[in-house]
């Protein structure tokens, strides 16, 4: 299959975030629908995958089903840890799950525009991936640092691309030109603060169905070990004190140090080269690691585009 050298249609910048990230099919569940065309796609982490699955033509009904298919079990099963030299999993488990829509394609046959955002590990540079085998560009740009190992490829230590550029709207108007329209499938500072309250139970509640599955029968003793600390140190990170606010975490206190950074790197890039359209799906109550909330995750990408539509159109026409 050959590139489409289409003049006409969107460019596509979508940011990562995690399973908050689902939100973006809803976004282009609504441009299917309107018949508004994408010719070019730029993803960061799961932005990238998600681009990676419409790029190669993977028709946006079988992304919900694939979405909508991961329970709690299946996405603890893609994340289980195997403890790998430089992360808790090595990313083998996303790698086969992946594999059979992505392996063997090559990002400069697509039929659109294509690439994915990483960043160097040695050298702090972000690394935009545009041609060569497409699964790796993913596996690269989702390599989220602590949880999967790093990605080496062409003499670089390959990280998450999120860290350096949050959603890539500058990089799909420098390779694609316009009209670029971006999704930011992470929540803002404020938004996190709000919803940390109400996290911690759900995440017990799944804890615990995930100690008492099967599936861990079969696991090495350590796993077990892991999850089970993984649960002390929840409950500890999220004591009540008489009704007072729960106190920070070290999850917490990461995941919004990472908010944070994220926002401010926003800032800069939206000073430098803004997109024409941004998309802020509601997805604040998502957890990062919340798959099995992919209904919801896509049900918030299509307001936030159904919302916006008349926008979106004025942008293609």
């Amino acid at each position: 299959m050959t590139r489409t050298n289409a003049s006409r249609g969107l460019v596509l910048a979508l940011g990562g975030g995690g399973a908050r990230g689902i939100a973006h099919i809803g976004v282009l569940e609504v441009l299917e629908r309107e018949r508004i065309p994408v010719r070019a796609v730029v993803g960061t982490s799961i932005g990238a995958e998600i681009g990676a699955f419409l790029a190669t033509g993977t028709p946006v009904i079988q992304m919900e089903k694939l979405a909508s298919g991961m329970d709690w079990i299946s996405t603890m099963r893609l994340f289980t840890p195997d403890f790998g030299e430089a992360g808790l999993s090595t990313g083998k488990g996303i790698t086969e799950y992946l594999s059979p829509w992505l392996a063997g394609k090559r990002i400069e046959d697509l039929p659109l525009g294509f690439a994915a955002v990483a960043a160097d590990l040695n050298t702090g540079e972000e690394v935009v991936i545009q041609s060569g085998e497409l699964l790796d560009a993913v596996r690269a740009s989702i390599s989220l640092p602590g949880l999967l190992t790093p990605f080496r490829k062409n003499g670089h230590v390959l990280i998450d691309g999120g860290v350096v550029n949050p959603v890539p709207f500058d990089v799909a108007r420098s390779l694609f030109g316009g009209p670029v329209l971006a999704v930011q499938a992470h929540p803002s500072v404020r938004q996190h603060v709000q919803h940390r309250e109400e996290e911690l139970p759900e995440w017990e509640r799944r804890l615990n169905e995930l100690l008492t599955h099967p599936v861990l029968d079969k696991a090495p003793p350590q796993i077990r070990a892991w999850f089970e600390g993984l649960m002390r140190a929840r409950r500890e990170n999220g004591a009540n004190n008489g009704g007072r606010k729960r106190e920070l975490g070290i999850s917490s206190i990461l995941n919004q140090t990472q908010l944070i950074t994220a926002d401010m790197l926003m800032k800069l890039r939206m000073r430098l080269s803004p997109p024409d359209l941004l998309l802020k799906p509601d997805i604040h109550d998502i957890g990062m690691l919340e798959f099995y909330r992919a209904r919801d995750a896509i049900a918030a990408g299509r307001r936030a585009a159904e919302s916006h539509l008349a926008d979106i159109r004025r942008l293609y026409s």
